[in-house]
């Protein structure tokens, strides 16, 4: 049974964090504690995502110390062929909510993620979630408990359905905040290079500075990402992969890999690279995080121009008063008064 007072309580403290300002990590442990006090887990991983790719950008992990062969693991199944309640699977779903115990018994045995990974780890349950608010996939969690404890819930697993679109709203406002600390490339290019076990086998020394920089502030947030984006390679048709994330300091910056056969040995080996996201893509990620319509992203593309009410009205075939209706509507959305002020907070300046 699901405690109704704290249930609540918890959706109202989950409503608050999308105007809480925090960051995409902050969000997910607020969230974590706050869920856990409803459905009690043995141990749990969150991970924000990036709503393009549905490629984790960092983790959060409760009781829950996987080794690096477990993570690249977890990677390959979760990125590979669809297991059974993939996180990509239910953020298509109008119920974005999976227990392992809802699969078919036959999915179940043959499941890779219980029969290669959990074993190991002693999990005999979960619960699963994609976070989705208007239509993007802004996170992912797992709970899991032990062999000898119970099944979650019907109810528990209604709870996290119930909550799941608050989450995805406030990691979705989350990805408009700054977070302090060095962007990446600042002391040159951050390259990166995993070998076949997910282990790290090579990086440049702005990488080693960057990876440093990011366990000082978030320890294991990025290992998930990294093995994540080099698990899709064996899917892509172009032999690359890639993931958009905030960095430390609240730069947007893309994940790239590539497969990297050494000369002289066989051994398979991953190469990633990051890289600041051009200006434009990242203003259309803005865009997506403020929910605009398709007409309201338009006009706001043209204010970035620089164009005046009449032109923009002009080359949209709309009338001067409707440009400002819309132009309304985007102020109220991204929360300022405004032209400068837009283009200002779309640009991050």
């Amino acid at each position: 049974m699901v405690n109704q007072a704290r249930a609540r309580e918890a959706r109202r403290a989950l409503s608050a964090l999308a105007a809480a300002g925090l960051s995409p990590a902050d969000v997910q442990q607020e969230a974590i504690d706050v869920v856990g006090k409803v459905v009690p887990y043995d141990a749990t991983c969150w991970a924000a995502v990036d709503p393009q790719t549905m490629l984790p950008t960092g983790s959060v992990t409760v009781d829950l110390n996987p080794s690096k062969q477990q993570e690249a693991l977890f990677a390959e199944i979760e990125y590979g062929p669809s297991d059974g309640n993939s996180f990509a699977d239910l953020a298509r779903r109008q119920v974005p909510i999976g227990r392992l115990s809802d699969l078919p018994f036959g999915q179940v045995v043959r499941s890779r993620r219980f029969n290669e990974l959990y074993k190991s780890i002693g999990v005999a349950f979960d619960l699963r979630a994609s976070f989705v608010s208007d239509g993007a996939c802004w996170g992912i969690a797992g709970l899991m408990r032990g062999t000898g404890e119970p099944d979650f819930s019907t109810a528990e697993a209604d709870f996290l359905a119930s909550v799941a679109p608050l989450i995805g709203i406030a990691l979705r406002t989350a990805n408009r905040s700054m977070m302090p600390g060095t962007s990446a490339g600042s002391g040159g290019p951050v390259v990166i290079v995993l070998g076949a076990g997910g282990e790290f086998t090579g990086a440049t020394p702005a990488a080693l500075e960057w990876l440093e920089a990011w366990q000082a502030t978030r320890p294991g947030w990025l290992d998930v990402a990294l093995h994540a984006v080099a698990a899709t390679l064996s899917g892509s048709p172009m032999g690359t992969a890639y993931a958009r994330m905030r960095d430390i300091s609240g730069t947007w910056v893309v994940l790239r890999a590539a497969q990297l056969m050494a000369l002289d040995s066989s051994a398979e080996r991953v190469l990633i690279t990051v890289e600041p996201v051009p200006a434009d893509e990242v203003i259309g990620i803005m865009l997506t995080s403020y929910v605009l319509t398709a007409r309201e992203r338009e006009v706001c593309e043209e204010v970035l121009t620089g164009r005046s009410t009449a032109e923009i009205a002009d080359r949209l075939h709309l009338s001067a008063y409707t440009i400002q209706d819309y132009l309304k509507s985007i102020f109220a959305k991204v929360g300022v008064r405004s032209r400068n002020q837009l283009v200002g907070r779309l640009r991050g300046s």
